[in-house]
């Protein structure tokens, strides 16, 4: 079919969009002449690049404005505070202050419907409290976008790496097979970012048999992409092996000594790619079988839960005038089997079939209250009090601002309310919004028995609090939870 991966195709074509809209913004250099900001906003999207394949993690906006006045030799202006508001302008556009992904609209003629693609190309990563610094990190279209500008597909990214290292290694050109060895690094990570959001979609997304099968063929894909490149991390492995015994015979010439010195550094830290790119296939395996099997299962039994006999069954057939033949086919499967007349001693050899007769599915949510007294009631509202608190302190805490992070947050808390940091509720309140990631403080979203009604009743200029995760983990007397990156959207005008 000629338009078949319409969609697929113009969200490729779509990623592009931020640096099509930075074109359209002129700059003035000192000499007279005009550019756009689409230059820089590639070379925007490298800086970040750069700082991932060093595995440096102060990329802020500072840092990007030294770096566009670096490179541009400050041809548009003398000053850092003009290059700081430039880089700032840049990444709003990769990454909206609005806390939304970068959104395209397009009608999919193949679906003959309306379409939307989201991107994120910049993730916020860590905070620096005493100099007020946010810092980013490339995220998955942010690499994609890199990517793309050298005519990769993004699947067989780790492949051609593969391919390009070793031509590398043929030339003996080992300062630029390290460099190629980082990129690979990077490809496995994002290659094991998709496999845990493919776990994740698994277990909340597979909803009837054609959901399944797609997610089966998803992960045999996968699975039959990181054999292949297993397969090439192995002859890579051989190849190195080989070209470091042809420099060891002639160890005596001082290249050839320095030579030896890079291709071990180069096979080092191929061993260590290849050792986390071989946990990402058994991880895939493991998904192909035991997670895939759980999802099946949790369907077979929620279709057997939600089968009603007398609507699916006796209604049909007494209802709808169906063929005798049609008929018989939808009562044969509820119809005893037949009972033979004679019995063999031998049958206590056949094998068995063990049936489950009672299934109690008990889906693990986190506790929403904790019912302490003996009035429900009571215990609600004391509830709803409690969040208020907290989102009391939150606002307070960011004052103008609309960002932060749980770190933070707790750090301010100690100063002023550390009796709540003891509190098991203040935790269960940050693990309930990291599940929802987004809770939406307005009537068409809060019901009347939300623990979140007194939020809204009490900061009626709060609209949405979102979380986002963060690495790391913190550390409280009795409990642990993991770092969040928390944003707040305001209605503004309200008071």
């Amino acid at each position: 079919m000629e338009l078949e991966n319409f969609s697929e195709r113009m969200s490729r074509i779509l990623l592009f969009s931020p640096l099509y809209r930075l074109r359209g913004r002129k700059l003035r250099r000192k000499d007279g002449t005009e550019t756009t900001e689409l230059e820089l906003g590639l070379m925007t999207l490298l800086f970040f690049f750069e700082h991932m394949l060093d595995g440096r993690k102060d990329a802020g906006i500072r840092e990007l404005a030294g770096f566009l006045q670096d490179q541009t030799n400050s041809q548009f202006s003398d000053t850092f505070q003009d290059y700081e508001k430039l880089a700032r302008d840049i990444v709003t556009t990769f990454r909206p202050t609005t806390g939304r992904r970068n959104a395209e609209t397009f009608f999919d003629w193949a679906a003959k419907q309306e379409r939307t693609a989201e991107f994120s190309y910049l993730k916020a990563d860590k905070v620096d409290v005493s100099s007020n610094a946010q810092y980013y990190v490339l995220d998955e279209q942010g690499l994609e976008l890199v990517f793309a500008t050298k005519e990769y597909f993004n699947e067989y990214q780790l492949s051609i790496n593969q391919l390009i290292l070793r031509k590398q290694l043929e030339k003996g050109q080992f300062a630029l097979a390290l460099r190629q060895v980082e990129e690979m690094r990077l490809d496995v990570e994002t290659l094991r970012g998709r496999i845990m959001r493919i776990r994740r979609e698994i277990h909340r997304s597979i909803v009837s048999e054609e959901t399944l099968a797609r997610y089966r063929k998803i992960v045999a894909d996968l699975n039959e992409r990181l054999k292949s490149e297993e397969d090439q991390f192995k002859e890579l492995k051989t190849f190195i092996g080989e070209t470091k015994r042809r420099i060891h015979d002639n160890v005596d010439q001082d290249p050839v000594q320095n030579a030896l010195d890079s291709i071990m550094l180069v096979e080092q830290r191929l061993d260590v790619v290849h050792g986390k790119h071989r946990k990402l296939l058994e991880l895939s395996i493991e998904l192909g079988t035991s997670a895939l099997a759980a999802a099946e299962e949790a369907l077979y039994f929620s279709g057997i839960d939600s089968f009603n006999f007398d609507a699916d069954v006796t209604n049909r057939f007494f209802a709808t005038p169906l063929p005798l033949t049609a008929s018989r086919r939808l009562i044969e499967p509820f119809l005893p089997v037949a009972k033979p007349a004679i019995w063999s001693p031998v049958d206590i050899f056949a094998p068995q079939r063990l049936e489950r007769f009672e299934r109690e599915d008990h889906q693990e949510e986190f506790p929403d209250a904790e019912i302490e007294t003996e009035s429900e009631t009571q215990a609600k509202e004391n509830l709803r009090q409690h969040y208020r608190t907290i989102a009391d302190d939150l606002l307070s805490h960011l004052a103008d601002e609309t960002e932060t992070t749980l770190a933070a947050f707790i750090e301010s808390e100690e100063e002023h309310r550390p009796k709540i940091l003891a509190e098991k509720q203040f935790y269960i309140f940050w693990m309930i919004l990291h599940r929802r990631r987004t809770v939406l403080f307005d009537d068409d979203h809060l019901g009347e028995d939300s623990p979140y009604r007194e939020i809204a009743l009490q900061h009626p200029e709060l609209a949405a609090i979102s979380i986002d995760d963060m690495p790391g983990c913190i550390e409280q007397p009795g409990f642990t939870i993991s770092n969040m990156n928390i944003k707040v959207e305001i209605h503004h005008g309200l008071s």
